[in-house]
């Protein structure tokens, strides 16, 4: 007797695919979560639009890479989305400004504080694929030993506060019911920032400005669902 197996095409493989991946999600439950991340981060050039005063066009500064710190906090609303917050810390030095003789221990400091939507596919394997994005504002600190540029030089710290929001994405690999490892990309982009100087002389106005802000990072994250 001649006996025929049949592969099952495509279409109920989809099905049965699909079907223990969703038992796998509604096992993941729901529930608040603690996150904690550290990588580095690369910081794109900057158009100096104004250093107390007009500056030459296309004016760039240039920054070294840093690190990337970041902490959040989140409710799992569902076994495919949450909502959190975050707050990160980014730190580069400036390497250098066109048209500048000097630039000494300068460093950029962006502080973004995000309400992020995050999306996960649950499934079957230690492996859940994420992505997301957020917004908020970011405080953006400048910290300046010496900047002398265009026979102007500056000296000191400030801050300011500017709009900001992201888009990241990321693997993670549960440990347990409880903690998960991530390897985690996040795009950060901020409004341009200025700082105003207290004391200035003989220049045409008193602050500096940089053009919209962009960084790539990299970084691992442990994550704990209570």
């Amino acid at each position: 007797m001649k006996k025929t197996i049949r592969m099952p095409n495509l279409y109920r493989a989809a099905l049965a695919f699909i079907f223990c991946s969703t038992v796998s999600a509604l096992s993941q439950g729901t529930g608040f979560y603690v996150k904690a991340d550290a990588g580095g981060n690369i910081t794109q050039d900057v158009d100096l639009e104004e250093f107390f005063g007009p500056v030459a066009p296309d004016t760039k500064v240039k920054f070294d890479p840093g690190p990337r710190f970041a902490f959040a906090g989140g409710y799992q609303l569902t076994p495919w989305f949450a909502l959190e917050g975050e707050v990160g810390f980014l730190y580069n030095k400036l390497d250098s400004i066109t048209g500048a003789s000097r630039v000494d221990d300068a460093w950029f400091i962006n502080v973004p504080f995000l309400v992020n939507g995050k999306f996960q596919w649950p499934n079957r394997s230690p492996i859940t694929p994420y992505i997301g994005a957020g917004v908020g504002f970011s405080e953006v600190i400048l910290d300046v030993d010496e900047i002398s540029l265009g026979g102007t030089t500056l000296h000191g710290d400030n801050a300011d506060t500017v709009f900001a929001y992201q888009a990241f994405a990321g693997l993670r690999y549960r440990i347990n019911e409880r903690m998960g490892l991530s390897l985690e990309y996040h795009f950060v982009a901020a409004d341009g920032a200025q700082w105003e100087a207290d004391f200035t002389s003989g220049t045409v106005s008193d602050r500096m400005k940089f053009g919209n802000t962009q960084t790539h990072s990299l970084s691992l994250a442990f994550d704990f669902r209570f």
